[in-house]
C-alpha cells in the first residue's frame, strides 16, 4: 500500500510540474507589476500607461542588450528574482527610485521552474502579441470603448484587489505539495464560488457591489473557514463610485466566465 502511495504521489507531482509553463509561472508571479495598467501619466500632453514595475518588454529588451547571450539571460533573471538587489540591477538606478526593490521570489518556485520562466521571457514572450500586431487589427468604436472600460476595471482590481487576492506572499509545503500562499482567498476561486451561489451575472453583481461596501460574515458566500483563517475583508464603501464597483463587478464576473 505504501508503495502505491509513493507511485501516486511521485505521478501527480511529476503531471504537476510538466502542466506548469513559462507563460503560467509569469502570470502567476510576475505580471500583476509588470504588465497590468494601474493608471495613466498625460504629463508633457503625451498619455502613457503606468505600472507597478518597469513594464515586461522593455526589461527584457534592457536585459538582452546587456547580457548578450541567452545563457548569461536565464543565469541573471533566476538570480535577481531570488536575491534582488540594486547594486545588481541593469535596469538603472531610476528605475529602482520610482519603483523600489522587487521582493525576492526565493522558495516560490524551484530551480527548475525558475529556469522555465526565464527561458520563457528570453525566447517566447511577445511572440502572440507581435502576432497580433501584424495582423494589423482595426477595432470598431464600440471594441474599442469596451477595451479601455475592461482596461479601467483592471486597473480598478489591481488598486484594490491584487495584492491581497493575487499576490503570492508565501509557500505552504506540507504533505509535499506546494502552494502559493496570498492574504485572501485566491480571486478565480472566490468568483467561481460565488457564480454558483448567485446563479445569475445581475446577482453576482448586486452581492459584489454590497459586499466590498459592508463586509459581514453572515453575508459570505465562501464559507466559515475562510473567514477565520483570512478574517473579513476591509470594507472599500467610498473608495469607488457606483459606476466604478459595478464595472468591477461585471469584470470579474466576465474574467472568469
Amino acid at each position: 500500500m505504501k508503495i502505491k502511495n509513493i507511485t501516486l504521489f511521485t505521478l501527480l507531482a511529476t503531471s504537476t510540474l510538466l502542466a506548469q509553463t513559462g507563460e503560467g509561472l509569469f502570470n502567476n508571479y510576475c505580471s500583476s507589476c509588470h504588465t497590468t495598467v494601474v493608471g495613466v501619466n498625460e504629463s508633457g500632453g503625451e498619455i502613457t500607461n503606468v505600472y507597478e514595475a518597469p513594464y515586461i518588454i522593455d526589461v527584457i529588451n534592457k536585459l538582452k542588450s546587456e547580457t548578450k547571450t541567452k545563457e548569461a539571460f536565464v543565469g541573471f533573471v533566476k538570480d535577481y528574482i531570488n536575491e534582488p538587489d540594486k547594486r545588481k540591477s541593469l535596469y538603472g538606478k531610476r528605475a529602482i527610485k520610482d519603483f523600489g526593490l522587487m521582493p525576492s521570489l526565493k522558495g516560490v518556485m524551484t530551480d527548475d521552474e525558475s529556469t522555465l520562466l526565464a527561458d520563457y521571457l528570453y525566447s517566447d514572450y511577445g511572440k502572440e502579441l507581435q502576432k497580433a500586431e501584424d495582423k494589423k487589427v482595426v477595432l470598431t468604436d464600440t471594441e474599442m470603448k469596451l477595451a479601455k472600460d475592461d482596461k479601467a476595471n483592471e486597473a480598478l482590481f489591481t488598486k484594490y484587489c491584487a495584492s491581497c487576492h493575487t499576490t503570492v506572499e508565501g509557500v505552504n509545503a506540507t504533505c509535499g505539495d506546494v502552494t502559493p500562499i496570498y492574504k485572501a482567498p485566491y480571486i478565480k476561486n472566490v468568483i467561481n464560488k460565488v457564480k454558483t451561489k448567485t446563479k445569475t451575472k445581475e446577482v453576482f453583481i448586486t452581492f459584489v457591489k454590497d459586499y466590498i461596501d459592508e463586509p459581514d460574515k453572515r453575508k459570505s458566500h465562501y464559507g466559515k473557514r475562510a473567514i477565520k483563517e483570512f478574517g473579513i475583508m476591509p470594507s472599500l464603501k467610498g473608495v469607488m463610485t457606483d459606476e466604478e464597483v459595478t464595472g468591477l463587478a461585471a469584470y470579474l464576473y466576465n474574467k472568469y466566465d
